[in-house]
């Protein structure tokens, strides 16, 4: 398959993003429980709910995001770069977690009070992970149908 210019967008928008996240789960799975991880990987705090619930609810993307999800994501970006089917295939699997578990966080913040209104929380707290995946899903739907 060719390799045009937004497949390289997606590609690296999609390794950018999963590198991040990971690199801030490893920090959680490594430091649960430590101050900065509450603040800038976990968001809230464990005082306004019920901790174990909290940190349970946390722990579980902590493990599973740079242990089962990145993997794929970067198997798909680089699939895609080498022009492969399996990895836009890939790639589609891997777009899913980016919207799906943005219900569950949307939920959770709510509820909890999380949720803050404000531009960066809806763009880049937020936003930027379902509307990723929604058009990463999208573009390799499209492509595999090629």
């Amino acid at each position: 398959m060719d390799v045009p210019v937004a497949t390289w967008m997606v590609a690296l928008t999609g390794l950018g993003l999963i590198l991040l996240l990971s690199a801030l789960q490893l920090v959680a799975v490594v430091r649960p429980h430590d101050a900065w991880t509450i603040q800038n990987v976990y968001g809230g705090s464990p005082d306004h709910t019920d901790p174990t619930a909290y940190f349970a609810f946390n722990q579980a993307s902590a493990w599973a995001d740079p242990f089962l999800w990145a993997p794929l994501q970067v198997g798909g970006s680089v699939g895609m770069l080498l022009g492969e089917r399996w990895g836009f295939l890939l790639a589609l699997m891997a777009s899913v977690p980016f919207w799906y578990t943005a219900v569950f966080f949307f939920v959770w913040d709510r509820e909890l009070g999380f949720r803050r209104n404000t531009v960066s929380y809806w763009i880049f707290t937020f936003g930027i992970w379902p509307v990723f995946g929604v058009i990463e899903g999208a573009y390799c739907f499209a492509r595999l149908l090629q």
